[in-house]
């Protein structure tokens, strides 16, 4: 995890996700919301009977839908009708609206307004199917729709209406918005295969740059479920419902700040840990206005937008000023595939909201959420490319590790690393105090060499490698330090093992009679009255070995 100035976002950022947990769980728990049950088969049209009035009309004027105006004006609308014997619990009205804000009352209680039940990231969809959930209380009462900012010139306002249970506005949905609801299962798919490629690329090269694309892809996908209307039919609460689309569109610049703030260019490093702290801002200014009755969700709305705005901004920005393509010699020719999947997530924001202005019937979100998909298809391949890379430095790494610390002739472990691993020692007084060391030093290898050539000389080393390893390397790490000497190296908590590995070994070679084998060999253990690091230990061992060296040279033998 990656720190800026001392401060863990990414753990702040956790935090901020499980409250916004617990507050959509609290919110979940309104004893006057009720879960909807089927008690009906097949939506009925509900396009008759509806009254209407306008700016320029004052008293209401009986109409079907679809409704249509004239195109001279920008006007606010009323329009309702008489809930009859239809009206029951679990029952819903859908009606679709276009380019109007909508307030939906019954009687003098007002139940909806959209861009509260449905909150969108840019600016309201054109055309927007509408779902007001009906109680038996209802019946005998006028639900009453006040349209606002209506322009006229596009002409239809507010068109079909539809009466049914859930199944049947599940059914109409999945039709009606069959866009929508492809992009929310590939959205959900493509969260699900980050998550499990976030946990190879955390396997392979300990890094989590995948895990927060995935958290930000099931983010948009809470977000664009809800955009659906579907989640709110499936969960039967629409206060729940509407309260997790705030939290999610308010969180969504969190984990994209996380990835970024792992990025290779240090300018977007460092521009993302700048603006990491106004996102939190956001989301704790947001719930605590809410839930301290100052202005609702749907009010504060547009700074979370202002808030993805300057982050999407800075982090564009950031990256025009390291460039896209790579400049250093080791980077890609090829321009970086998440930087160009913000491009396109961009201007397919920029082309929703030209149709938006000039079209008649569209949906607002509908390329931005292909942009998106997109943008996280774009970042994941590049996020990938990246941690393989980084797999194939790291095997590199340990490769060239392994040369510069291995033995080329017996494959054990060089001076280099013996004495590595001896200031590793000296540094844990753990290990200190229960260090043993084994010095050996091979008999008339010199000799051997002068009289039968480097190659038996190499097979004398080796033998004797293989003989040591055979006794120590379950309990030790043994390495070559010299062309003739081995050292021997236990810090086990039990010293006893090492010494009677050491005797079955001189037993064994008694007992054997090998005469393959002739070495020198003195060992001791770490005293802490006597020895004030490894150097003064390996000094007591070397003292022991020459004193062994000193009585073979009394004594006749060849190798």
């Amino acid at each position: 995890m990656s720190r800026a100035r001392g401060i863990n976002y990414n753990i702040i950022f956790s935090i901020i996700a499980f409250i916004g947990i617990i507050i959509t769980i609290v919110a979940s728990m309104n004893p006057y919301e009720r879960d909807v049950h089927m008690i009906r088969n097949g939506a009925e049209n509900f396009s008759s009977g509806w009254e209407y009035k306008n700016n320029r009309i004052n008293s209401y004027d009986i109409c079907n839908l679809p409704l249509s105006l004239d195109k001279n004006a920008y006007m606010d609308m009323t329009v309702r009708k008489l809930l009859g014997s239809e009206c029951r619990d679990g029952m819903y009205i859908m009606y679709r609206s276009k380019h109007a804000e909508n307030h939906v009352y019954v009687g003098k209680e007002e139940i909806y307004t959209y861009g509260d039940m449905q909150s969108s990231l840019f600016p309201l969809p054109g055309s927007a199917w509408i779902l007001i959930p009906l109680k038996d209380s209802y019946e005998g009462e006028y639900l009453t729709i006040d349209l606002h900012r209506v322009e006229a010139k596009y002409g239809g306002i507010m068109e079909e209406a539809y009466i049914g249970d859930r199944g049947d506005m599940i059914e109409m949905l999945l039709v009606m918005n069959a866009v929508g609801i492809i992009s929310v299962f590939f959205i959900a798919f493509m969260s699900f295969l980050l998550f499990f490629l976030g946990f190879v690329e955390a396997k392979m090269v300990h890094k989590y740059n995948i895990f927060f694309l995935a958290e930000f892809t099931a983010v948009v996908f809470i977000w664009s479920a809800n955009e659906t209307h579907c989640t709110q039919l499936f969960l039967g609460n629409m206060k729940m419902v509407s309260i997790l689309t705030y939290e999610a569109i308010a969180f969504l610049p969190m984990p994209i700040l996380s990835y970024y703030r792992s990025s290779r260019h240090k300018k977007v490093r460092d521009m993302c840990n700048k603006i990491s702290l106004l996102p939190i801002a956001n989301f704790l200014l947001m719930n605590i206005v809410h839930f301290a009755g100052i202005m609702d969700m749907s009010e504060m709305l547009i700074l979370t937008h202002i808030t993805i705005l300057i982050t999407c901004g800075c982090i564009i920005f950031a990256h025009i000023r390291s460039g896209i393509i790579g400049r250093n010699k080791n980077d890609s020719v090829f321009p970086e595939l998440g930087s160009v999947g913000f491009i396109v997530l961009a201007i397919s924001v920029f082309i929703d909201i030209g149709h938006y202005y000039t079209s008649n019937n569209i949906d607002a979100s509908q390329y931005s959420r292909i942009g998106l998909l997109i943008f996280i298809f774009l970042l994941a391949v590049d996020t990938m490319h990246a941690a393989l890379s980084d797999e194939l430095d790291v095997r590199k790494a340990e490769v060239y590790k392994s040369l510069a610390f291995t033995d080329n002739l017996t494959g054990l472990g060089n001076r280099q690393a013996y004495e590595q691993e001896l200031e590793k020692i000296d540094e844990r007084e753990d290990l200190l105090e229960h260090l043993v060391v084994g010095i050996l030093d091979l008999n008339n290898l010199k000799k051997l060499n002068d009289a039968k050539g480097h190659a038996e000389g190499d097979r004398y080393i080796l033998s004797s490698s293989d003989f040591v390893q055979k006794y120590f390397s379950k309990i030790a790490r043994v390495y070559r330090i010299g062309g003739d000497e081995f050292a021997v190296i236990f810090t086990g908590h039990d010293r006893d093992v090492f010494f009677e590995t050491e005797a079955n070994m001189f037993d064994d070679i008694m007992r054997e009679g090998r005469h393959d084998i002739n070495f020198a060999y003195g060992s001791a253990a770490y005293n802490y009255i006597t020895d004030r690091n490894s150097s003064d230990t390996i000094k007591h061992a070397e003292a022991k070995m020459y004193e062994s060296k000193r009585k073979y040279r009394h004594k006749a033998g060849e190798v």
